[in-house]
């Protein structure tokens, strides 16, 4: 059976489908992009709650930081719905794929 890739013109599954794992940075940016400018005081709670920096970059942080929004506000948890939905898809698309576009 053939793969589905969208682009076949692309060797890379990563760029076929151009999707990145998300990370700290992308949660930050996603909660300003619900909070506006009360962004910061959310970010600084949800980072005290989970005892990270947000200089973080591994998998284990990012997904500390998803558990601590959760459980927070009813637009935090809504956040991080999104976020988890788009984790779950870089998994599933990218990771799985081995170096020959096959799933592992």
């Amino acid at each position: 059976m053939p793969e589905n890739n969208p682009r076949p013109d692309v060797s890379s599954p990563g760029a076929a489908y151009e999707i990145e794992m998300p990370t700290l940075a992308t949660a930050r940016a996603a909660l300003t992009g619900f909070y506006g400018p009360h962004a910061d005081d959310v970010w600084r709670t949800l980072l005290f709650t989970c005892g990270l920096t947000g200089e973080e970059t591994d998998r284990g942080s990012f997904s500390r930081l998803i558990s601590s929004m959760q459980v927070a506000q009813p637009m935090t948890r809504l956040c991080a719905r999104s976020l988890a939905v788009r984790a779950a898809a870089y998994e599933r698309l990218v990771e799985r794929h081995d170096k020959n576009g096959t799933t592992a």
